[in-house]
């Protein structure tokens, strides 16, 4: 019966609540039925989910509901089970488990699904108008957890982070400094705090855009050190340590939204907008120089989010500045992307060699999504004007350090991992992103005297492919697959689709449009699967297309004579030989004929 009102509670609204109240109502009439030695009765379990369901109007928690069903769950238990129902802490809990769970499980941003941010998701973009709804039902929620101190229960943990998320939902300045006074609350009683409390507060700050929100996040990560010298469990983690460099990302974003809107720009305020770029360098260097450790995919995540948020910084504010140009240097696109390219140094200038598989494997993934996002970033900042006005293309005047970096992602990944089963759906989902951005940059070049840069970076991707097909054949074939195979197409379209821009002798672009051809051959599907990679997929018919493409309507006399070489050539028929079978075919084509 408590397993089946169990999975009831799980069911939002009245649906839920009536489905609980119908399976208790079955164990009453059990319990009340029979003389049996050891009857049947209601348990804590079965009144906790009663008084969890049963505690909300309109999936929404009400003090006065909940108050009302504790004093029915009390009398039930007298005339059922003959013994006063005592509430605890755990009891008082149950009222409000339920509505904590699905908070955490309702984030409306994707993007926060998976990150401890998504505690604060109700506060990214800034400050939302009062909601009277989440502000009566946080109230509620903190008169509940005073009635239990009232009824001599101390609250435990789970009571205080659920009155915390409650103001934490209404996405208001008022719900989030009210939340901290709670915070501050738990902090001083008996309860055992953990991290985990704080961080809907401090994911609050760091979403929010207020500009005194990076002094905030730095306040409680400084209290919380304070305190785990008593209590080492409250020591901030990277996670947390992350939150001040997120925030000096949004409070940027919010400037700068702000500025387009009132179509408002100074030498102030481009000061304001690098300023914040150059705190989360700040920060990022800070952390580096403690010499933290990865421990683990958390930690690894961490600083992750810290460089990808940093080189995002730089990012804007160099578009920013190419928007709204002053005269000082220092506040120049130039001087962004410098100083974004500089953060591709700050971690990579720092491994030492000696990690271990484990950890190697998150620091290439941190290579390669800040890589990733760099070449994104400099791209935008030669999309940010039309073509036609830019005078300079940035992914063009800094190509020898997008080569570098794919090289030494190249060289990390050759010296760590050399077998199939390294290559994870994130690793290669990572490793592909940082191909198809730095081609994308690669499209937007237009000078001719840098074709060869290009087509070299181009033959450095299909290059890396290709070893990375080659140790997934070593590793056992299809034997050795590791997953779905990515689909490749993509890259392979876009280097084709970059002959036509780069390459202007017709006969040169044939030779190169050979190479991808060539290259991106082993990934076509075959009619045996042992025959097909293990590593990746390419579509042949997309890659022919975009072949014809980059040869051009201009080169239509070479066009279908190239492009005939790759047809693919149907299996000759074995003639028959002269047996058995073979004459018996033969008579039946000749009584075929004579029948006509």
């Amino acid at each position: 019966y408590n397993a089946a009102m169990a999975l009831w509670a799980l069911v939002d609204g009245i649906k839920g609540q009536n489905g609980v109240n119908d399976v208790y109502s079955l164990l009453e009439v059990a319990s009340l039925g029979g003389d049996d030695e050891y009857p049947l009765r209601p348990n804590n379990e079965t009144f906790k989910t009663l008084l969890a369901v049963n505690s909300k109007i309109d999936d929404r928690f009400s003090f006065e509901q909940a108050k009302l069903w504790l004093h029915k769950i009390q009398q039930l238990s007298d005339s059922i089970c003959g013994e006063a129902f005592i509430p605890d802490a755990d009891s008082y809990n149950a009222a409000l488990s339920l509505l904590s769970k699905k908070s955490n499980a309702n984030s409306a941003d994707n993007r926060y699904a998976r990150s401890w941010l998504k505690h604060g998701h109700q506060y990214d973009g800034g400050f939302k108008s009062v909601n009277e709804c989440s502000n009566t039902e946080a109230m509620d929620m903190a008169k509940w957890l005073l009635y239990a101190e009232e009824s001599g229960v101390n609250p435990n943990v789970e009571m205080y982070e659920a009155v915390i998320q409650a103001w934490i939902k209404t996405g208001t300045k008022d719900g989030l400094l009210i939340a901290e006074e709670w915070a501050k609350r738990a902090i001083l009683s008996s309860a055992p705090t953990r991290l985990e409390t704080f961080h809907p507060i401090i994911s609050s700050w760091a979403l929010c855009q207020f500009d005194r929100a990076p002094d905030r996040v730095k306040e409680w990560i400084r209290q919380l050190s304070a305190l785990s010298a008593s209590k080492p469990h409250l020591k901030p983690d990277l996670n947390t340590l992350s939150a001040q460099i997120i925030a000096w990302r949004n409070v940027q974003a919010g400037m700068i939204a702000h500025l387009e809107k009132t179509k408002q720009s100074s030498s102030e305020e481009n000061e304001m907008v690098f300023a914040a770029a150059q705190n989360c360098t700040q920060f990022l260097e800070e952390m580096l120089l403690d010499g933290s450790k990865l421990e683990g995919p958390q930690d690894a995540a961490a600083l992750t989010t810290m460089f990808t948020h940093t080189i995002q910084a730089w990012g804007c504010a160099s578009r920013f500045a190419l928007l709204h140009p002053t005269s000082s240097v220092s506040l120049d696109t130039s001087h962004g992307v410098h100083e974004m390219l500089k953060i591709a140094r700050l971690f990579y200038s720092r491994i030492d060699g000696d990690e271990s598989k484990e950890n190697a494997q998150h620091i290439l993934c941190l290579i390669g999504k800040s890589y990733a996002e760099i070449a994104s970033q400099m791209h935008q900042i030669d999309s940010a004007v039309d073509s036609d006005d830019a005078t300079t293309c940035y992914f063009l005047l800094k190509f020898a350090h997008v080569e570098r970096m794919l090289r030494e992602y190249d060289f990390y990944s050759r010296k760590h991992f050399s077998q199939s089963s390294s290559f994870t759906s994130e690793s290669k989902a990572v490793r592909h992103r940082l191909y198809k951005e730095i081609l994308r940059g690669c499209a937007g070049v237009k000078s001719s005297t840098d074709d060869e840069h290009v087509v070299s970076v181009c033959k450095l991707i299909m290059d890396h492919l290709s070893w990375q097909n080659e140790q997934c054949h070593a590793s056992g074939g299809s034997s050795g697959r590791v997953g779905v195979e990515e689909d490749i197409t993509d890259i392979y379209v876009d280097i084709a689709l970059l002959a036509k821009t780069v390459v202007k002798s017709p006969q040169e672009r044939m030779y190169i449009l050979t190479q991808v051809h060539t290259n991106a051959s082993p990934f076509f599907s075959r009619r045996r699967k042992f025959d097909a990679s293990s590593y990746a997929t390419v579509d042949r018919a997309r890659l022919m297309g975009a072949m014809r493409i980059a040869m051009g309507e201009s080169e239509s006399e070479l066009t279908e004579p190239f492009l005939r070489n790759f047809d693919e050539r149907p299996p000759k028929r074995r003639t028959r030989g002269n047996n058995a079978m073979s004459f018996v075919h033969e008579m039946m084509n000749k009584n075929r004929n004579n029948r006509r």
